[in-house]
């Protein structure tokens, strides 16, 4: 005998609806080619402040877009997104360097607006990871009513180091 519970399918159905997301960006450089310079005007649409520059690269058995070592370190990427909307921007962050861990705290910041006007969003400082090991970040948001762009920001000060990121992702909530 097979049994119905229609308070069942109402808990499935509004669970399903309820945790929906719908992806609006996704990458993980597998299909890039070693020795592309994400920050170069390309279909990527990464930015580079301060003359960044941020390159694909091999890394055993996965492709990984590392930063150069210089001071004061960026990588952007602006988006159009719905106001009022909540969102969730995921990446993989790797530091490496051979100096003190401080050398390797950076920043991820999403903000809307420009100059004057603009708004930060939600802010992750990463203080003193580990040298050499992932660490896995996810910032959530709402975009304010009056907005439709955002831009995902991360920043690293000091020099003498390198940031690489993977697995870089911003979903609609």
């Amino acid at each position: 005998m097979k049994f119905f519970n229609p308070s069942v399918l109402f808990i499935v159905i509004f669970s399903f609806f309820g945790t929906a997301q719908e992806l609006v960006y996704e990458l993980d450089f597998e299909n890039q080619t070693i020795g592309t310079e994400i920050t170069k005007r390309n279909t990527l649409q990464f930015q580079g402040w301060n003359k960044s520059v941020w390159t694909v690269r091999q890394e055993e058995a996965n492709k990984v877009a590392t930063s150069t070592t210089q001071a004061k370190v960026f990588l952007i990427k602006s988006f159009d997104v719905i106001p009022g909307n909540r969102y969730r921007w995921t990446l993989e962050t790797k530091v490496v360097n051979n100096g003190p861990a401080w050398k390797r705290t950076h920043v991820l910041t999403v903000v809307c607006g420009k100059g004057d006007e603009s708004q930060k969003l939600v802010k992750e400082n990463i203080a003193e990871p580990k040298n050499g090991t992932w660490t896995s970040s996810s910032l959530n948001f709402t975009v304010p009513q009056n907005k439709s762009e955002v831009t995902l920001q991360l920043f690293r000060f000091a020099e003498g180091t390198e940031v690489s990121i993977d697995n870089y992702k911003l979903d609609k909530l």
